[in-house]
């Protein structure tokens, strides 16, 4: 029973550290600080369930704003669920950035929305 314990109890640690190992986040070394940047989301969606045929690659976040020239200091994805039907995505997911306050604007021309810090939900 006392190893049983300490494989569940390895097992829980090796969940919670897998998750934050296989994040997508990449913080910049040149960070502002918090009082400087905020974030910003842009759900993508593509490619069609029993249609193997039809592609679908997601942008990279940070080069679809970086084109733009705004500077990216972070990245995170949260995959959402799709259906199984024939008329669903067979991609989906909420693309977020953190980015200089003062490019907020700019984000928005191309479709993204000021949102709260993905990383403390």
């Amino acid at each position: 029973m006392k190893a049983q314990n300490h494989v569940i109890a390895f097992t829980v640690f090796l969940l919670f550290t897998s998750c934050e190992l296989f994040s997508d986040a990449e913080l910049s070394e040149d960070h502002p600080g918090d009082e400087n940047v905020t974030w910003v989301e842009q759900v993508f969606s593509g490619g069609r369930q029993c249609n193997p045929e039809e592609s679908y690659e997601p942008p990279e976040t940070q080069i679809l704003l970086n084109v733009e020239g705004i500077q990216v200091f972070n990245t995170k994805k949260q995959q959402l669920l799709v259906c199984g039907a024939c008329s669903c995505p067979y991609y989906a997911a909420v693309h977020y950035a953190e980015i200089p306050k003062d490019k907020v604007d700019a984000a928005k021309e191309i479709g993204f929305e000021s949102t709260e810090d993905p990383t403390n939900r």
